[in-house]
């Protein structure tokens, strides 16, 4: 996506909305006049994602994730072993950052509390997904959730390089 020029960068974008929204509309009953009657500007975008990258790095989210991972059996095989994690922080995402609280992370941002709220933020918010300071804010707090998990991030980039050089 990165290396396309504008016009095509905008195609997929437009492409992947109505995927989703395609997805919303049979999967959520989200209709699609409720998806464009509450669109989010850039602005509204990245102030959400601000609160939800802030919510991700929450001493306690971390450490919720940590204690989790650390209790976690090795299977012998890293790849194994690192999905089990990744699954642990799904989880933390969900149900301890955008669900977990009172009021939600997701009522707190506007939207329905419940599974259809994080469904419809999750879809505004997907809109946005390649403005750089929204992929700022997740990347950072995700690296701190991977390594709250004991995942290195590092290595298993390395690993990903060297596959595509094969």
């Amino acid at each position: 996506m990165q290396t396309c020029d504008p016009t095509t960068q905008e195609e997929l974008r437009i492409i992947t909305r109505d995927i989703w929204r395609y997805v919303l509309t049979t999967t959520f009953n989200i209709s699609n006049d409720e998806i464009k009657n509450n669109e989010l500007s850039i602005v509204d975008a990245r102030n959400v994602m601000h609160k939800v990258a802030q919510r991700m790095q929450e001493p306690e989210i971390l450490e919720k994730v940590s204690q989790k991972c650390s209790t976690l059996e090795s299977t012998g095989d890293v790849t194994m072993d690192t999905a089990m994690k990744h699954h642990i922080i799904q989880d933390a995402l969900v149900y301890d950052v955008y669900l977990g609280g009172t009021p939600s992370l997701v009522e707190e941002c506007g939207f329905e509390d419940g599974e259809k709220g994080y469904v419809f933020m999750q879809y505004l918010i997907s809109e946005h997904q390649n403005d750089p300071l929204i992929g700022q804010y997740i990347g950072s707090s995700m690296m701190r959730l991977c390594d709250a998990a004991g995942i290195d991030m590092t290595a298993i980039q390395k690993a990903a390089e060297a596959m595509n050089t094969k």
